[in-house]
């Protein structure tokens, strides 16, 4: 038996992976493996992986991946801030820090 998939519903399921990867890059995470994690997750180029979160989230990854590695150099801290003051860039994570 198959049910009817809600596009909405799916596209902010795959909104709220990208929100969860924001939150673990500013160290907003208990667990500092999270943002080691997150900011391989994001890497100097755009993984399958990447891509295909962006596009099921409808965010362009192009646009996404260029934000996030900017983020990359700063402090969890400075992130935060960063994040904060950026959120009309990307909408789509305007739940992250």
């Amino acid at each position: 038996m198959t049910s009817p998939t809600d596009p909405l519903a799916c596209r902010d399921l795959w909104r709220s992976v990208l929100v969860t990867i924001v939150k673990d890059l500013c160290g907003t995470a208990v667990d500092r493996a999270a943002v080691r994690e997150a900011e391989r997750w994001i890497g100097s180029w755009m993984s399958r992986d990447f891509l295909e979160v962006c596009e099921l989230a409808g965010a362009d990854p192009a646009r996404t991946h260029a934000e996030l590695t900017a983020l990359l150099p700063l402090s969890p801290r400075e992130r935060r801030a960063e994040v904060r003051a950026r959120r009309h860039a990307l909408p789509e994570l305007s739940d992250a820090a």
